[in-house]
């Protein structure tokens, strides 16, 4: 018993991701209902300190979500931290989370369920579907880090780069349109070309918020969405509507010369 609490479960595994890049996943508020949208439906913060952050945040199902006050709080001088439950189902659970580095890109985790369920075999009930949903998590979280870490790794050994096209050639209009999406590269820079309400257009492959790669990365209403953040980007301009300083690399066109054919620019 921890403080009246039941032990339902313990889960643990090693994470492929330093210990600086965990602790930043851990006091990263911002991913939960966009990383892990089949967990999260959505989250307000309310606090977010040096300590940890507090938020509520809303579960599935989605038709009919949940809401729960949780407070993520890292421990005074320990490499752990808590995830508490305040309002709400499960109210006075306790999530405790031992982190060990095991190495330059390796962490190991130990968590525990503290459950205020105090019959012993709906704890246990309790406690094995969190290990199935923090299985889920740290499997997304893990990908997250990974893909974080080599955005870093290539940044820290870029070059200058050098002199690079400034405009490709694509082909005709037809053939564009037939082949979209697809990537390519000009100046330097990676770019996925897409036919989007009728019309052809380039956008960046990497978020400038903390290097997502945005391969993938949904279209909605005319904006780049990252799958990390959330973070909206105009597939025209690259600029952030909703006041974020930060902005996609500059847009690469899309121009017909003279005989009709397409150009990719960055000019």
């Amino acid at each position: 018993m921890n403080g009246g609490l039941t032990l339902g479960a313990v889960y643990e595994r090693t994470v492929a991701a330093s210990l600086e890049r965990v602790w930043e996943n851990v006091h990263d508020w911002e991913h939960l209902p966009f990383l892990h949208a089949s967990s999260f439906c959505d989250l307000v913060l309310e606090t977010a300190e040096p300590w940890g952050w507090r938020a509520r945040v809303q579960v599935p199902p989605r038709e009919n979500p949940r809401e729960l006050l949780i407070e993520l709080r890292r421990e005074e001088g320990a490499e752990r931290y808590h995830t508490r439950t305040l309002a709400g189902f499960g109210a006075g659970g306790d999530i405790a989370t031992t982190l060990e580095p095991r190495g330059d890109r390796e962490t190991g985790v130990h968590v525990e369920f503290w459950l205020s369920e105090q019959d012993p075999s709906q704890a246990k009930a309790i406690g094995q579907a969190m290990v199935g949903l923090y299985t889920r998590l740290w499997d997304e979280d893990e990908e997250m880090m990974i893909q974080r870490q080599a955005f870093l790794d290539v940044r820290r050994a870029a070059e200058p780069a050098p002199e690079c096209p400034k405009a490709i050639a694509l082909g005709s209009p037809e053939s564009v349109r037939a082949r979209a999406p697809f990537f390519a590269e000009v100046g330097g820079q990676r770019v996925r070309v897409l036919e989007h309400q009728g019309q052809l257009a380039a956008h960046s492959l990497v978020c400038p918020h903390l290097g997502a790669p945005l391969d993938g990365a949904e279209l909605r209403e005319g904006h780049v969405v990252c799958p990390w953040h959330g973070y909206r980007f105009s597939l025209s301009t690259g600029l952030n509507p909703d006041g974020r300083r930060c902005r996609l690399a500059h847009p690469a066109q899309i121009v017909a010369d003279a005989a009709g054919e397409l150009q990719l620019s960055l000019a």
